[in-house]
């Protein structure tokens, strides 16, 4: 199927690489259907980018590859919706803030997507109980594992 977008012009979509939001994302519960679209030049982010709106596109990441330690704790009862009924066969992405600024670029933990591998089905759920917020620096975080291993690896002296 052939789809417009805003930043990459028009693409052609296999039909079974669509990803259906029953419930849409949050602020965006009238779009529905999704398509994950990933560039070589701008790993490790995706682009979930909108088949109702060529304007609409947010760019998305596994959060583990920035937050080594982010785990997600759900009842599955949230998630029947997309028949989910274990992690295992599902894929998680944070979607990110690219402000002007771009050394204070976020990523939402507090509100992470989930894909259902098995039928395309995703939803955007919001952690109840969690220390997650809607906005993660992914440079500090980059910075505080780069301190870690250097600690663990040089003959550097911390002044």
């Amino acid at each position: 199927m052939k789809i417009a977008t805003f930043r990459f012009g028009e693409l052609e979509i296999p039909e079974e690489n669509v990803i259906e939001f029953p419930k849409g994302l949050i602020g965006f519960e009238q779009f529905k259907q999704f398509v994950l679209l990933e560039r070589r030049d701008s790993e490790p982010f995706r682009w979930l980018q909108s088949l109702e709106d060529p304007d609409l596109a947010f760019v998305v990441v596994n959060p583990v590859i920035f937050f080594k330690y982010y785990k997600i704790e759900v009842h599955y009862k949230e998630l029947e919706d997309i028949q989910v009924s274990t992690l295992d066969r599902t894929q998680i992405f944070t979607v990110i803030t690219i402000p002007d600024d771009i050394s204070r670029m976020s990523a939402n933990l507090l509100g992470p997507l989930v894909i259902n591998l098995d039928n395309n089905c995703g939803k955007q759920i919001v952690l109840s109980n969690s220390t997650y917020t809607t906005r993660h620096y992914l440079l500090d975080e980059l910075n505080k594992g780069a301190r870690e291993l250097a600690g663990k690896h040089s003959l550097a002296v911390q002044i």
